[in-house]
């Protein structure tokens, strides 16, 4: 038997059954919700912010035309959410994530000494990710974390592919430079 994909499960909600909706809110709102505490660095207001993206996917769920991923098209929605959010509050996000979320979300299963020198590189460019604009941070989250081509990436930050991966490029670029100006070397991006 095969899953009803998140592009049925849309059309159902713009149909007018919104039940369907909890089911693309328990497949999804985890990742979204991970994107969004990566650009905020709040963890109570990236919670607020992931209500809003799903209650904005109920009210606009008939302008999902079908043409891309639903998973790009939600994540559009957080990206434009999240930017609004920081626009408003006028500040970027400079706070880092505290431990208890960096071990919920960065688990190793490896040996102990592997685990801590993979925590404390991760923990390394995490910091170096944090100093950048919010807009590279978007984008590098997005392309390394949530999807696996340029199209959808190109279609989350509502650009084409190629657009996609100049802005993934240079997002990497600057997360390099940051990483060695911080710590004096450089990193494999």
């Amino acid at each position: 038997m095969q899953a009803v994909t998140d592009e049925q499960l849309i059309q159902w909600v713009a149909d007018g059954d919104s039940s369907c909706l909890a089911t693309l809110f328990e497949r999804h709102h985890r990742a979204v919700y991970r994107f969004i505490l990566q650009i905020t660095r709040q963890q109570a207001q990236s919670e607020d912010l992931v209500q809003d993206v799903f209650l904005r996917i109920l009210r606009r769920a008939r302008s999902f035309r079908g043409d891309g991923s639903f998973k790009a098209w939600m994540f559009n929605i957080a990206r434009n959410i999240t930017l609004d959010y920081l626009r408003k509050s006028r500040r970027q996000a400079s706070e880092t994530i505290d431990d208890a979320i960096a071990a919920e979300h960065l688990a190793d299963p490896r040996s102990a000494e592997q685990a801590a020198a993979g925590s404390e590189a991760m923990q390394r460019v995490s910091q170096a990710l944090a100093q950048l604009p919010a807009k590279a941070q978007e984008v590098i989250w997005l392309g390394r974390f949530e999807f696996d081509n340029y199209e959808e990436l190109g279609q989350a930050l509502a650009c084409n592919a190629g657009t996609a991966r100049v802005r993934m490029h240079r997002a990497m670029a600057l997360l390099n430079a940051t990483y060695t100006s911080i710590y004096g070397v450089s990193i494999d991006v």
